[in-house]
């Protein structure tokens, strides 16, 4: 009998920023189980928020053979409780834990929990394939020969080869959506789905640890197979705009275009934005993402001090950013940059120099971002060799929190700089010209650009109030406002 097997998808943590997004890798791993004939199911934590007695008792009705919880370094926490309701439940359940955090943690994971039984590291697909059937087989006690795991046996902790990197990635199915409240993952009012069509980064940025859970090989799918997939999107889930979540979505430029062309030959005209390098467009290949649907593209702009992107290994320049910035908004696509401040040894001068890149350039949005170090990143090694000591606490690693002390950039500096900035940038003025502006992305950037401005402006809060607050009748009911009706 084949095994049963249940994954889920952890929570954020309480106090980190909870920007839910439709979970692909474990999307994957259910549509390839099911291919090959196993029953799978998902318990989405992000969307559901069970305590821990309701995981338990959810564990006990489904009864499964396995449960993988998968984990960022932000969601590891949050994972481990999950495998620890996990055995509580069900004792004998095989569990297991992937994702990247525990790719490049994975021995560390046993000294820190007794309920994981197998890490499973990088790409998960074909050694779930593999751990299910040795759990139809009854055999999951012979682990010796599976690569990519790491394990506990007899007290000691085996860490098995590493799997070699799927290369065929067109033979994948799609991710099972099905298993998901895909209705729940909206933004203003419009299923936003994310779609992947490649793995592999073969850059080297040192705040980054892609790498390690894809490899530095560009493997891609075709052209053909990644607009199926959109129109799948669309038709089976209501799709209404779509993040191309590759790290570098015109990596290969030639692709890129044909991705278009074929979006444009089957009148595919829907919104969507994608992810790439200042080094990896021209003004001709934004031209043409524009032409085909692209409203938004994300450009890790990182510094506007060149200093600082050597240090990031960027492979990129200040001259570029400014460039890909302005041949973007020609084109009429939104720039969205992403900023790392607060590295280890940047000054005050070279984080202004950044603020006024962004003040020179006018993206149309700003992510600024503090430096992380994730584990198995450069920056992590980094950090360490400096003597730097950083947080142990996994649920302060995002990226608006400082998770470890720059001397020269005191805290206080890095969060005036900040709000200084968004006070300025988030204007009044950027939220009525991206209001009027219309389109899916620049609803968006208002609605961020309001929210800023009321939080931190008691004269726009009292106003809106007088506007929105509905009014109490004799009676005390409320009656509805002009807004309202």
């Amino acid at each position: 009998m084949k095994a049963h097997v249940a994954l889920v998808n952890p929570p954020y943590p309480v106090e980190a920023p909870q920007a839910i997004f439709l979970p692909l890798g474990i999307g994957y791993l259910t549509a390839v189980l099911e291919e090959n004939g196993y029953t799978v199911d998902v318990v989405d934590c992000q969307t559901t928020h069970p305590t821990q007695k309701e995981l338990e008792d959810k564990f006990r009705s489904l009864n499964p053979d396995i449960i993988g919880v998968t984990s960022a370094t932000l969601t590891y926490m949050p994972a481990l409780d999950i495998l620890k309701a996990a055995k509580s439940a069900l004792p004998n359940v095989t569990t297991m834990i992937g994702g990247p955090h525990v790719t490049v943690m994975d021995e560390q994971v046993f000294t820190e929990s007794n309920d994981v039984d197998i890490v499973v590291r990088s790409e998960g697909e074909q050694t779930m394939l593999e751990l299910a059937r040795l759990a139809s087989e009854g055999n999951l006690k012979n682990l010796d020969q599976v690569l990519g795991i790491t394990f506990k046996n007899n007290g000691k902790v085996i860490r098995n080869p590493d799997r070699p990197f799927m290369q065929d990635i067109d033979s994948l199915p799609y991710p099972a959506h099905k298993h998901f409240e895909v209705g729940k993952y909206k933004i203003l009012n419009r299923t936003y789905l994310p779609i992947v069509t490649s793995r592999g980064c073969p850059f080297s940025c040192t705040f980054c640890a892609g790498y390690k859970m894809c490899g530095r090989g560009f493997r891609a799918r075709s052209p053909k197979k990644v607009v199926d997939e959109l129109e799948w999107l669309r038709d089976e889930f209501g799709g209404g705009a779509f993040a191309f979540y590759d790290d570098t979505f015109t990596f290969d430029v030639n692709r890129a275009i044909a991705i278009c062309d074929e979006m444009k030959k089957r009148k595919f005209d829907l919104p969507w934005d994608c992810r790439t390098r200042v080094d990896k467009v021209s003004k001709e290949l934004l031209v043409k993402l524009r032409s085909s649907g692209c409203q938004l593209v994300h450009f890790g702009v990182e510094s506007g001090s060149q200093q600082m992107l050597n240090l990031m290994r960027k492979g990129t320049t200040v001259e570029q950013n400014a460039q890909a910035i302005k041949w973007a908004k020609k084109a009429g696509i939104s720039a969205a940059i992403s900023l790392v401040i607060g590295y280890p040894t940047e000054t005050p001068e070279q984080l202004q120099q950044t603020i006024d890149f962004t003040y020179k350039t006018k993206p149309d949005y700003v992510y600024m971002c503090e430096a992380v170090p994730y584990p198995g990143t450069e920056l992590y090694d980094y950090t360490k060799k400096l003597g730097i000591e950083l947080s142990k606490d996994w649920s302060q690693y995002h990226e608006q929190t400082q998770v470890f002390q720059n001397t020269l950039l005191p805290l206080e500096k890095l969060n005036q700089t900040k709000k200084d900035f968004y006070d300025h940038y988030l204007s009044p003025t950027f939220y009525l010209r991206k209001k009027l502006k219309g389109d899916f992305y620049s609803q968006i950037m208002a609605r961020s650009a309001l929210n800023h401005i009321v939080a931190n402006n008691s004269l726009a809060r009292w106003v809106l109030r007088k506007l929105y607050h509905p009014k109490k009748s004799p009676g005390g009911h409320s009656t509805p406002s002009k807004q309202q009706e």
